[in-house]
């Protein structure tokens, strides 16, 4: 059981390689795949979850395999899943101002259902229901709060043996979820509505195709004209290849965000039309492994200062990651790892460009630091980390530095919002420096213990708001079968 979780990559932690355990001998499986468990479980930083898109894709309509809580007649089957995770946290200090009292201490959860059953290896079916709330935030023990909903909702299409077809709401996850990831560290996580498609070309290439919708279109007034206008909607659609060789892999794609906001109130109509090139490849030779990805971004956007008649700005902007580790080939796998990434800033919000990299929608947690002050947005960031995994257990030290792009810009934390606005006067970029000291613990195969403590030092970006450190920590329990 402590070994099967040993032999599991921590990917979320620095490292590109994994193994997987199957009938008690450890095998090298591909980098890019995160290894499995039983029904489409996977596992991440903080414990055991449940993945079935990008990387980790499985169709539902292939049948699943005969065991605990999973059946097969024939051509058909059915499997049923559950998870609990619930999380304590505390924090202190995200003002940076010891005089202002800002403790914050609370306790969520989510529980989840999860339904999969396939017909004839040809169609498939996955409902996944969950509830997510925050203990004591009901006003009574018998209000029922209407905090439950689904969560996925889809059913999968294999008209041929290369291709899948996927029609519904869904996870999206690719790469290490630096552009799109689930969000599974947030209660509510992240799923999407609408159409996959994924072209297997041979066992290692893969291309997909999605298209997703994120806002429906709507007739809106104009508050300073009263005339009514055609809001088109707002979608997200990419292209994403893949391509794998043993411990190598490489990735391209193209991934576009047309927005059309609502921006009546302003009596304004703009478009925030953004399209993202890039490319991630990955390596492991020995004990090392390299992982690399950089995007390009192009497009218009408009800024919150968008007023009628003003022009679109034309949207120039790049981000890059790096990361290596080093992995020791003895008792606890020790390693070290080190990581540089980078998102370009706008100082000059009104010269008609915005260089300001939009990160999408990322699971942001992973990579900037776990106390989420800072995204992959106007930031130039190092990492070093110092990790072990004794006893099946895994304890590891990120130590952060972040300074700003463009210094006069704005601060972004990791959800994409503005933490500290932009200062024209600004021309210090140094950001800070996190410290955070993390640990997971295997309790049974499929239930983890997980736990963190965080201090983030200001750097003299954040002098108008305050010097003084920032702490947050927390407790959480992990089940999935």
């Amino acid at each position: 059981m402590f070994r099967t979780l040993l032999a599991i990559g921590m990917l979320g932690a620095g490292l590109v390689r994994a193994e997987e355990v199957d009938g008690g001998s450890v095998a090298p499986v591909d980098a890019g795949t995160p290894p499995t468990l039983g029904f489409d479980v996977v596992q991440s930083p903080w414990g055991p979850g449940r993945k079935s898109s990008g990387e980790a894709f499985k169709s539902a309509a292939t049948s699943v395999t005969e065991g605990p809580l999973r059946w097969r007649w024939n051509d058909y089957s059915l499997a049923l899943g559950g998870q609990y995770f619930a999380r304590a946290e505390v924090r202190d200090g995200r003002d940076f101002n010891a005089a202002v009292a800002d403790q914050a201490l609370g306790v969520d959860h989510r529980a989840r259902f999860t339904l999969r059953a396939s017909a004839k290896e040809r169609v498939g079916v996955l409902l996944e229901f969950q509830d997510v709330r925050g203990w004591g935030t009901e006003t009574n023990t018998t209000t029922v709060m209407p905090f439950s909903g689904l969560h996925q909702g889809y059913v999968d299409l294999k008209p041929a043996s290369f291709l899948d077809v996927r029609v519904g709401r869904q996870e999206l996850s690719y790469g290490e979820d630096r552009l799109i990831g689930n969000l599974d560290w947030a209660m509510s996580a992240r799923s999407f509505d609408g159409v996959f498609a994924r072209v297997t070309a041979s066992p290692s290439v893969t291309l997909d195709a999605f298209g997703m919708l994120l806002a429906p279109p709507a007739f809106l007034t104009d508050t300073t004209t009263g005339a009514r206008f055609h809001n088109s909607g707002s979608y997200f659609t990419g292209l994403y290849a893949r391509a794998r060789l043993g411990k190598l892999g490489f990735d391209v794609f193209g991934l576009g965000l047309l927005e059309d906001p609502s921006t009546a109130a302003l009596g304004a109509r703009h478009d925030n039309n953004r399209l993202t090139l890039g490319a991630r490849g990955f390596g492991a030779i020995g004990g090392l492994a390299v992982v690399a990805e950089g995007a390009f971004q192009t497009g218009k956007s408009c800024t919150p200062a968008c007023v009628q008649g003003q022009t679109d700005d034309s949207v120039l902007a790049g981000a890059l990651a790096l990361k290596a580790t080093y992995t020791l080939p003895v008792w606890g796998a020790p390693y070290v790892m080190g990581e540089f990434s980078a998102a370009s800033g706008d100082s000059e919000p009104t010269d008609g460009v915005d260089h300001t990299f939009h990160q999408l929608f990322p699971t942001g947690h992973a990579h900037l630091g776990f106390i989420d002050y800072v995204g992959w947005q106007n930031v130039v960031a190092g990492r070093g980390t110092l990790g072990i995994r004794p006893w099946g257990a895994h304890v590891w030290l990120d130590v952060h530095h972040f300074a700003a792009w463009a210094p006069k810009g704005a601060w972004y934390a990791a959800n994409g919002t503005v933490f500290l606005a932009g200062d024209a006067t600004r021309t210090n970029g140094n950001m800070g420096t996190e410290l955070d000291l993390s640990v997971t613990v295997p309790v049974f195969a499929n239930v983890s213990l997980a736990g963190s403590f965080s201090v983030f030092v200001p750097g003299p970006v954040a002098a108008s708001r305050g010097t003084n450190p920032s702490t947050w920590g927390f407790l959480s329990v992990r089940s999935q079968f």
